[in-house]
């Protein structure tokens, strides 16, 4: 880890230029604050910020950025810090810009549907608030204390990703500081202060800041489409003895598009915690399990889903397949639908076997690519002694899904953490070769990203960082480039 800045009196002086915009107790170079920025739960090696500053405004996170901008300091936001992908560990010290007393929540349109959020605001906070209007956003399966705006612009995923995509397909407009200091508006919001309905029919800028890894700007005001409560749930259990089968259900299933939530795990991620080292399935348990989450507005509608779902099963029957109806744990069904989630919805929970690691090869799969990766992936994992521990999820139909290996492991021990690493990239390749992307990637990842990149990407993302960041300050080095 890399100490304090050697120069006690550059480090006072920026200490002070930091805390003239934040007030004293909102800047500082001590060590033990530094340190609890420096790592996450996940394979990635801690590495300690050299100040850690929390705003509130936009002017103070405008006036910090021009500073930084100046003196040519790196800055990392930062927002919940829940994240297991390292993307606020600090490649290169610098500022740790914390965001999270920048909570409010600016506006609710329950009319228009649609919601204006500061970075701080947590999925637990919008929930509890849109409930009072009966509304409803994408919530992530995972804990309640994490950022809204963090999981939208990084292309996370939510729990009506089957229905409408995902999170950050549900941004209509955004604020955001650019790494020099600026104030930009992009989406409706633009043209007029006060509307934040849509980023159509202008350009879509808003892709210069989704998908970047904190790397070009600060969203500082993010704008989502929220939507109405069915009040009729059903949720449809089935289980497989083998990937193949699952996929064939989930994918005969997604193209009648009548599920929120299409789901798959592996019978090790539906161990909670997950088996660390591994071990072996018991012969009579199936591998694979799967939920699909219906909303209904009326006992009719219902029916109509429950009619198209017993259509696939017995077409999935008369194939000779190993699917199951099963019945599904009434605690496990809260977790999956009553979120954000405080059963299974923390991170925390999947690793206690472990010594508090976890990561995961995250990506974007085409969903007939899923069973061969498994297959692949499978075989990696339990070759490194570690659990797979695998999600399948439908994104809008059945055109791709997300494919997603939870690895807890002894971060502890470095040779547990290396193992994990070395298992996680090689898992990662052998997706990357059949078509799957990464998501929210690891430096690590971002190099494999770029070794199989036309050269023409590779030079278009240089030039808008370039064009946004000159002084690379603006989380730099996260993007492998």
């Amino acid at each position: 880890m890399t100490e304090m800045p050697k120069n006690p009196e550059v480090d006072e002086r920026i200490v002070k230029e930091l805390q003239s915009i934040v007030g004293e107790k909102n800047a500082t170079a001590a060590k033990h604050v530094r340190y609890a920025y420096s790592y996450d739960m996940s394979f990635v090696l801690p590495k300690m910020p050299d100040y850690v500053v929390m705003a509130e405004t936009v002017e103070q996170i405008q006036n910090i950025m021009k500073f930084a901008n100046k003196e040519k300091i790196p800055v990392v936001p930062f927002t919940a810090g829940t994240n297991i992908g390292g993307l606020c560990i600090p490649e290169r010290g610098g500022i740790l810009l914390d965001l999270k007393r920048m909570n409010k929540i600016i506006k609710i349109d329950a009319e228009s549907h649609y919601a204006v959020v500061e970075p701080g605001v947590s999925h637990g906070q919008l929930a509890e608030a849109l409930f009072e209007h009966k509304l409803r956003f994408g919530w992530p399966v995972g804990p309640p204390s994490a950022s809204v705006s963090s999981c939208a612009i990084n292309h996370g995923i939510g729990g009506l990703n089957a229905r409408y995509g995902l999170n950050s397909q549900e941004i209509t407009s955004m604020e955001v500081v650019l790494p020099t200091g600026e104030l930009v508006r992009v989406g409706s919001c633009a043209i007029v202060e006060d509307a934040w309905h849509s980023t159509l029919p202008l350009p879509k800028l808003d892709g210069l800041f989704k998908g970047w890894l904190g790397s070009t700007g600060i969203v500082t005001k993010l704008g989502i489409a929220v939507h109405p409560i069915p009040p009729v749930l059903k949720v449809f259990t089935v289980s497989c003895n083998n990937v193949q089968d699952m996929y064939s259900y989930m994918n005969n299933l997604a193209n009648y598009e009548i599920c929120d939530d299409l789901t798959a795990v592996s019978w090790w991620l539906a161990q909670v915690p997950i088996p660390y080292p591994y071990r072996e399935k018991p012969e009579d348990a199936p591998e694979w399990f799967s939920f699909a989450n219906t909303n209904s507005f009326t006992e009719k509608e219902k029916e109509a889903r429950e009619e198209i779902w017993q259509m696939v099963v017995d077409e999935e029957v008369k194939k000779g397949t190993s699917l199951k109806v099963t019945e599904y744990p009434e605690e496990a069904l809260k977790a999956r639908t009553q979120l954000p989630s405080q059963i299974v919805g923390s991170t925390k929970n999947y690793c206690k076997m472990a010594g508090a690691g976890i990561s995961w090869p995250g990506t974007f799969t085409p969903a007939n690519k899923w069973s061969p990766v498994y297959t692949e992936w499978k075989r990696i994992l339990i070759e490194h002694k570690l659990s797979p521990s695998v999600r399948m999820s439908m994104y809008r139909g059945v055109h791709y899904g997300m494919l997603r290996a939870m690895i807890p492991f002894n971060k502890q021990i470095p040779e547990e953490n290396e193992n994990a690493r070395h298992a996680i990239v090689e898992c990662l390749k052998v997706d990357l070769d059949n078509g799957g992307i990464p998501y929210k990637p690891p430096v690590d990842f971002g190099h494999e990203i770029n070794k199989r990149a036309h050269p023409g990407y590779i030079e278009l993302l240089k030039r808008v960082k370039m064009m946004l960041d000159p002084n690379d300050i603006m989380n730099p080095g996260k993007l492998a480039i």
